[in-house]
Parts: C-alpha cells; structure tokens; sequence
C-alpha cells in the first residue's frame, strides 16, 4: 500500500492542507489491450461493434482504509465534469453527433493522509438528483443526452453504436419502472446502480481500467424483436442479460453477482 502523505508546502500548491491530500484518481476504457477510440471495433459474442458514444455517471466514491473501514473521496466541483458529488467520466472525443470533443477520463479530490487498499464508487446519479430537469440542472446533469425524463431520470451509462448484427445497436443504463408522486419527487422499482470495488493503492499512477470486451463477451450485439434498439435497461429484454450480469446488476430474475468490467491497475 502506498501512503497519501504530502507535506504542507506541496499541499499549499494543491489546496490539500490540514491532513488532506489532493488526489487524482485515472480511468481507462479499452477493448482488451486496445484504447477506447472512436469508432473503434469490439467482439461480442458472434457480432462486433464499431463504438461512438461512451460516457458515465460516478458518484459516492470511497477509499478502504489500513482499519478496513470507508472513506468518502470529496470530488472537486468543477462547473464542468463534477458536481454535488457526481462526476461524468466521457471517452467519446465528439465521435458521436450527441457527444462533445471535450474528454474527462478521471475524479478530481480529496481524501484524508493514509494507507488505502481499495477503491469503491457507483455507476449512477443519486436518487436525490436523479430526477432534476436537465434544460436547468446544473453541470454535469445538464446535458440532454444522458437523460431520459423527469420521472425515468439520467442514462447513467451510455455506450453507442453501430453493429455488424444491429445498426442503431446501443446500451442505456438507468433506472426503469419509476412513478411520480404528487409532492414532485420519482421512484423507481429498480434503480440499476452499479457498484464496483476494486484494490487500489496507488493514487499516484494507479488507474481503473473499464475492459468493453468484457462487457459485451455475452452479448450479440443484435436486438429481440419487439424490444427497444438494444438494451435501454428493460427488465424482461433478453438483450440486457449478459451485459446486466457483467455490471453485476439483478435482471429478470435472476440475482445480481459481482462485476467482472472494472480492474485496476
């Protein structure tokens, strides 16, 4: 394990004085060995891919302490990629017609001075914000983009394009079977946050790899007649499956496991 020690001098350069150290946590999508690039081809199960769009919500990220126990990563507020606690990471470099030229490929924050062995973060907008308009939110929930309506909320993941078993071929993650109240407020049946933990220690050069083979292995990159293009996160859509059970997530019965997309390296 590395220890997050930086003296008070370095931390004035940093704004990360009185035990806090100012870290940067990196993130890198790859399809094996290979850099996300736009329209890049990745292997699923009999079918391949050319990606264009690949963005995400982050949220509630926390490092595991020497004593085993939790530590909330304050993310930096940006006016841009963070804020409120939720950050967009975006791989897509403008490829997409919907997508920007600017990339955001790591969190930017605090954590207090330590030893640190593991890190912890969800994949989805927090239920307290996850039904905001997004014509009036602020950034990062303000792009139309990644969100669906008021009461479905954001597209907490977002991976797009076009399939040698299915042109318009695309996954929307985010929660599904939400009901408004009267009081302006959503629920959802199922929320589809994914969670990840993964060991992580260096918060110098260490980086959390998101592997897309892994992702769609089980996929076929097709589309069930009579569902929607893809998976838009349908709880009874075959197409969803595979890709549901490598986030890790519950689908159509059958229980959530663990997530097998996230390393860290």
């Amino acid at each position: 394990m590395r220890t997050l020690l930086i003296s008070c001098l370095s931390a004035l350069l940093f704004s990360a004085c009185g035990g806090e150290s100012a870290v940067e946590v990196q993130f890198a999508a790859r399809a094996g060995s290979s850099a996300f690039a736009c329209e890049m081809e990745i292997a699923g199960d009999g079918a391949t891919i050319n990606a264009n769009d690949l963005r995400f919500y982050v949220h509630d990220v926390r490092a595991l302490n020497a004593a085993g126990e939790e530590v909330q990563l304050v993310l930096d507020d940006d006016g841009q990629w963070q804020d409120s606690g939720v950050a967009l990471l975006d791989f897509e470099a403008g490829c997409s017609e919907m997508g920007t030229a600017e990339t955001n490929t790591s969190l930017r924050g605090s954590l207090p001075e330590g030893e640190y062995s593991e890190l912890r973060f969800r994949i989805g907008v927090p239920e307290g914000l996850n039904h905001a308009n997004a014509a009036t939110a602020t950034a990062p929930l303000n792009l139309t983009s990644m969100w669906w309506n008021w009461s479905g909320g954001y597209k907490f993941f977002r991976l797009e394009g076009a399939s040698s078993a299915f042109a318009g071929w695309r996954l929307h993650l985010g929660s599904t079977d939400c009901s408004s109240e009267m009081d302006g407020t959503a629920t959802c049946e199922n929320k589809n946050v994914v969670d990840v933990s993964v060991p992580f220690s260096d918060f110098e050069s260490g980086t959390v790899v998101m592997d897309l083979e892994a992702l769609l292995s089980g996929s076929n990159l097709g589309n069930t007649e009579d569902t929607a293009p893809g998976c838009m996160s349908g709880i009874d859509d075959p197409d969803c499956a595979s890709l549901f059970s490598a986030l890790g997530l519950a689908h159509d019965g059958v229980a959530a496991g663990t997530q097998s997309v996230f390393s860290a390296e």
